[in-house]
This record gives C-alpha cells, sequence and structure tokens, in this order.
C-alpha cells in the first residue's frame, strides 16, 4: 500500500512539475506578445494549424486556418503595426490540462483595443523532438468592431 501511495505521488508530483513547464511556456507567450517581440513566432511548430473565427456586426461568419510557417511570416509583418496602436491582448481564467505528449491551455483572451472577449481561445503544446514546447495548434474567436 505504501508503495502505491508513494507512486501515486510521484505521478501528481511529475504532472504538476510538467504542467508549470507549459505554464512558464505559456507566461514566456503572453510577456513576448505584451512587449511586441516579434521572437514569439519562433514558439510556433512550423506545421502548427492556426484557426481564426470571425463574426461581423452583420451577421456573416468567416473562418481561417493557416500554418504555422505562414504565421511566422504574418507575425514579423504585423507586429510593429500592432505596436504603434497598442495592440495587444491580456488573458484570464487560465487553464493548462495534459493532452496526449503536450498540454491544452484554454484563456479568456481580452483585446485591449477593440474591448472583448474571446471566451473560445485555446492552444495545444507539444514536445518538439530535443524537449521543447512548441505551439501545434491555436484557435481564437475575433470581430472586426470595436466594443470600446
Amino acid at each position: 500500500m505504501k508503495k502505491v501511495i508513494l507512486a501515486v505521488a510521484v505521478l501528481i508530483s511529475s504532472i504538476s512539475h510538467a504542467s508549470e513547464n507549459a505554464k512558464s511556456f505559456f507566461d514566456e507567450y503572453t510577456k513576448l506578445g505584451s512587449n511586441f517581440d516579434v521572437k514569439v513566432a519562433s514558439l510556433y511548430a512550423n506545421d502548427a494549424k492556426i484557426h481564426s473565427y470571425r463574426v461581423y456586426p452583420h451577421g456573416k461568419e468567416r473562418q481561417m486556418e493557416i500554418t504555422g510557417e505562414q504565421w511566422k511570416v504574418l507575425v514579423q509583418r504585423v507586429m510593429p503595426l500592432a505596436k504603434m496602436k497598442n495592440d495587444k491582448s491580456t488573458f484570464k481564467n487560465i487553464a493548462i490540462k495534459p493532452e496526449g505528449n503536450g498540454y491544452k491551455i484554454k484563456a479568456h483572451r481580452y483585446s485591449e483595443k477593440k474591448c472583448y472577449t474571446d471566451k473560445g481561445y485555446y492552444m495545444l503544446l507539444k514536445r518538439t523532438e530535443k524537449g521543447q514546447l512548441e505551439i501545434v495548434e491555436e484557435y481564437m474567436e475575433t470581430q472586426p468592431q470595436s466594443d470600446c
């Protein structure tokens, strides 16, 4: 019985430590984004899937999906413009759960420029062959108009 309790304690400890790695990764992601640092693009796998869903005021819906490689190019281009407009997001209600050989991070993403909350936001992290975490999928809901 003591061996089972010890094994469970070790397992819980290793899951907790691994989740802390995912939390540290997400903290770095948000820090780079808040500082408009183009290095945030390096956190994405080239084959990542970036999903964006947008609802327009007149009801039209649009979905977009691009690869991590395309996203990296886009980040390099738009980050200076985002900085000029102070267009950043903050995150609350962050939940990190193990999923497969990685993690799923869900959060409420708040657009400071447009004053709306994206409650559907998530990202999936996986480990590379070198053991580093990287973003392999990200989903966000956007809107063209401001609620400010």
